[in-house]
C-alpha cells in the first residue's frame, strides 16, 4: 500500500511529464509545415491547453498533500519528421494514461476519493490524445 510521500512523488512524475508535453507539443507545433503539419498544429496547441489544466491541477494537489510541486519539465526527444513526432507523442501518452492510472490506484488506497477520480479522468484524456495520434498516423 502508498503511502502519501510515494503518492505525492508520483504526482510530481506527472507533473514533471504534463510540463514537458506542454514544451514538447508547442515545439512540435512550430516545426510543423506543410497540409499535414497545419493540422497537427492546429491539434497540437489545443491539446496544449489541456495539459496546461492537467498541470495546475497536480500542482495543487501537490500542494494540498503537503508536497512541493515540481518545475522541471521531463526532457524529450526531438524528432524533425511529422511521422516520428506523432509515432514519439503517442508513446509517450500510452505512458502517461498507464502512471495515471497508477496514482489513481495509490489515492484509492489512502481514501483520497476525489483525486482518484480527477486522475482517472486525466488518464481517460491523455488516452483520447493517444486516439486522435493513430488516427493522425493512420493518414500519413
Amino acid at each position: 500500500m502508498a503511502n502519501k510521500q510515494e503518492l505525492i512523488q508520483g504526482l510530481n512524475e506527472d507533473l514533471a511529464a504534463e510540463w514537458g508535453t506542454i514544451i514538447r507539443y508547442t515545439y512540435q507545433a512550430a516545426n510543423s509545415f506543410g497540409i499535414v503539419g497545419s493540422e497537427l498544429r492546429a491539434i497540437l496547441e489545443r491539446e496544449v491547453q489541456d495539459e496546461i489544466g492537467h498541470a495546475a491541477f497536480l500542482t495543487d494537489v501537490i500542494v494540498d498533500l503537503g508536497g512541493e510541486p515540481t518545475t522541471t519539465p521531463d526532457t524529450f526527444d526531438k524528432p524533425k519528421d511529422i511521422k516520428q513526432m506523432l509515432q514519439f507523442d503517442l508513446e509517450m501518452e500510452k505512458q502517461d494514461v498507464e502512471n495515471y492510472k497508477k496514482h489513481a490506484r495509490m489515492a484509492e488506497d489512502l481514501g483520497e476519493i476525489e483525486l482518484k477520480v480527477k486522475l482517472e479522468e486525466i488518464a481517460a484524456d491523455e488516452d483520447r490524445h493517444a486516439r486522435e495520434i493513430r488516427r493522425l498516423l493512420k493518414g500519413l
